[in-house]
């Protein structure tokens, strides 16, 4: 074997190689909230020794505290793109959904997030922080008394879940990056009122009704507290 096929050989199967690792490249978002902090550290765990590796970039209040609980590095300002197959939420605070549901970007993570959704990046987020029906939120008693606060909250996850970000809570922030096998078809509901026996009744994670159906408050929110999508039409 000559020379230069050595030298092909080589560069070969380092862009392979360098591929390969891409494949499991990401970027860690942390919005100012800690609920589901907690769970979704330990999938970052998981996903550790799934061979993933991350750079990250946080909200000021929480960047203390997780350099010294992430064993990865602080991505370098301006945060870049590039080199990541994968934007990772792991801590969505209802400030940066609602902007990025409105289509605001007027800060370093609003505008990382908007600039993923614009190259099509692989969006992945914990829902934690913003369901109104999060673990975490109802055991601090943080679940908002009015329903039209409450719906807002849900809005917000819809309008992201719309726009191709893919929601999960954040016990499960592995499965959901890894993939938990193939979906299954959305449920359908064309005319009614489908009520909170229906709706834990559901099976898949997309819940598809007719304009003319009427989705009660208590369905609304034993939907959003199992990560099930509602899409009108």
């Amino acid at each position: 074997m000559d020379l230069d096929r050595i030298l092909i050989d080589l560069l070969s199967d380092r862009i392979v190689a360098e591929l390969t690792a891409r494949r499991r490249r990401g970027l860690l978002v942390f919005g100012a909230t800690d609920l589901g902090l907690e769970a979704a550290l330990r999938s970052l765990s998981t996903l550790a020794k799934a061979g993933w590796s991350f750079e990250w970039t946080a909200e000021a209040a929480l960047r203390e505290d997780l350099a010294a609980r992430l064993a990865w590095p602080e991505a370098a300002a301006p945060v870049s793109l590039a080199r990541s197959a994968l934007v990772l939420v792991p801590a969505l605070s209802l400030t940066l959904a609602a902007k990025l549901a409105l289509g605001i970007a007027d800060d370093p993570l609003s505008q990382i997030l908007t600039e993923a959704l614009e190259r099509g990046r692989r969006i992945v987020a914990a829902r934690d922080g913003v369901c109104p029906a999060a673990r975490d939120r109802l055991a601090r008693g943080l679940v908002p008394a009015t329903e039209a606060r409450r719906a807002l909250m849900r809005d917000h996850l819809a309008a992201l879940a719309a726009q191709g970000v893919e929601l999960g809570w954040a016990a499960n922030l592995a499965k959901t990056v890894e993939g938990a096998g193939a979906a299954k078809p959305p449920a359908t509901r064309d005319s009614g009122i489908f009520g909170a026996r229906d709706a834990r009744a559901v099976t898949g994670a997309t819940l598809r009704l007719g304009r003319a159906v009427l989705l009660t408050p208590a369905a609304q929110d034993i939907l959003a507290a199992r990560g099930i999508a509602i899409s009108r039409g």
